[in-house]
């Protein structure tokens, strides 16, 4: 009863925060986005070096922290390369970690969709979006044109048969994508499809009984991605006049890792 009760509560500050920051000027959606992906999101990747074997782990995090530190410079150097390549990662991410059973179509609808969904009513917020990673505005306009369609027939994909079957997570995580601003549509749906129910699957296979102790067994991870990206605030965008670019840079540095390096280390661990 008092876990219900907990849960009720937790979805209810999760969708008033973002109905407020809804409202509000872009710097309290990147707010919000940098609270709900940056520290929410992130407590279902802070596991990754437990489901590495000991005697891989040196290994693991030599890779993870190379990357983490090569994408930072390529986002400096090249940011209009490095967001197509973020988000189509992300997507290739999202479609492989859907269960099989789920069957091809809907995960595949599910992966693209997370990126494309919030095209559907808002093009020109994405597309102011997405400017400031220094695109073209002839690139710029395809794209958001692709991600459009096909945000469109995502959408349709998953939600006519989450809403045959009565799957109400689904179908709340694909209305948070259509009708929040990018932003914080993303960051909801990205909470509800994917970064919570993963976070729940790793802490039954680590043996955790309650969230607490998945934290206890994770914090030294999550301190340390916090601390990288006080680190990459202060020292590479000192600036700090593209708040929004920074966010997306701090995203893949986090998320990149996550999406590559591990599943090789996860699945020796398996094998």
């Amino acid at each position: 009863m008092i876990e219900d009760l907990g849960q009720k509560s937790g979805w209810a500050l999760l969708y008033g925060a973002a109905l407020a920051a809804s409202f509000c000027p872009m710097l309290f959606q990147l707010l919000f986005a940098t609270v709900a992906m940056g520290i929410v999101g992130m407590a279902h990747g802070a596991s990754d070096l437990a489901v590495v074997r000991p005697e891989k782990r040196v290994l693991f995090l030599s890779g993870y922290l190379t990357l983490m530190v090569l994408c930072l410079l390529v986002w400096q150097s090249y940011p209009a390369g490095a967001l197509p390549v973020f988000l189509l990662a992300s997507a290739v991410h999202f479609t492989v970690e859907e269960p099989a059973q789920s069957g091809w179509l809907r995960r595949l609808a599910l992966g693209l969709g997370l990126v494309t969904i919030p095209a559907v009513f808002y093009r020109t917020d994405t597309a102011l979006l997405l400017s400031y990673t220094g695109s073209s505005p002839h690139s710029l306009a395809s794209a958001i044109s692709v991600m459009h369609g096909i945000g469109i027939l995502c959408a349709v994909l998953i939600f006519i048969p989450a809403l045959v079957r009565k799957d109400y997570r689904t179908l709340t995580g694909v209305l948070s994508l259509l009708f929040f601003p990018p932003l914080i549509g993303f960051s909801v749906g990205f909470l509800i499809l994917h970064a919570l129910p993963k976070t729940h699957d790793r802490r039954r296979a680590l043996g955790c009984e309650n969230y607490y102790d998945y934290l206890r067994l994770t914090w030294p991870i999550l301190c340390g991605a916090l601390v990288f990206s006080l680190l990459a605030i202060i020292f590479v965008f000192p600036e700090a006049q593209k708040p929004v670019r920074t966010l997306f840079t701090l995203l893949t540095a986090l998320a990149l890792p996550h999406l590559l390096i591990t599943p090789l280390f996860e699945s020796n661990e398996n094998n």
